[in-house]
């Protein structure tokens, strides 16, 4: 599809209604897995765990072991990955966190932060919201396209006449 001058304010509006669409089903996918992983979030349980051991492997991964302070659940381990160059681990050996334990498979069990419990909702919110603003200024601009085209594209007596 050859886009002319004259078509610009059409594929505008195109892009913007196409533009539109997927913002919103990024947002309704972003509720969708925000109450999933809130669900999730429900079957666990709130404990406070102390940092018992960690294991730091080259380039930004680490196991680090929690370990409930009371003895009541037994220990897990949770993966994580960090930027090594410019961050800090983030967990102190002997620290207390809270942490959202999942008795059914302790590999499931996350520390308490939002951002870790939700990470997929949020990128999709995000995503989907900024992509939603973007739909007015498509808008806006194809209508200025469109003004600026208004006098090309009428036949008749013209201001601008070249005699020779």
């Amino acid at each position: 599809m050859a886009a002319s001058s004259a078509n610009s304010p059409k594929i505008l509006k195109y892009i913007a209604g196409v533009l539109l669409l997927a913002s919103v089903i990024m947002v309704i996918l972003g509720v969708y897995f925000y109450q999933k992983e809130d669900n999730f979030l429900k079957q666990c349980h709130l404990i406070a765990c102390k940092v018992t051991n960690i294991e730091e492997k080259p380039r930004g991964k680490a196991y680090v072991e929690f370990t409930e302070v009371n003895g009541n659940y037994k220990p897990f381990i949770y993966y994580t990955e960090y930027d090594a160059n410019e961050d800090e681990l983030g967990y102190i050996l002997g620290e207390t966190y809270e942490v959202y334990y999942y008795a059914a498979d302790t590999s499931k069990s996350e520390p308490r932060d939002f951002f870790i419990n939700h990470i997929t909702s949020f990128i999709l919110l995000i995503v989907g919201f900024s992509c939603m603003l973007d739909f007015p200024v498509l808008l806006m601009v194809s209508a200025k396209t469109r003004k600026k085209q208004l006098p090309s594209l009428q036949f008749g007596i013209k201001d601008e006449v070249v005699s020779e």
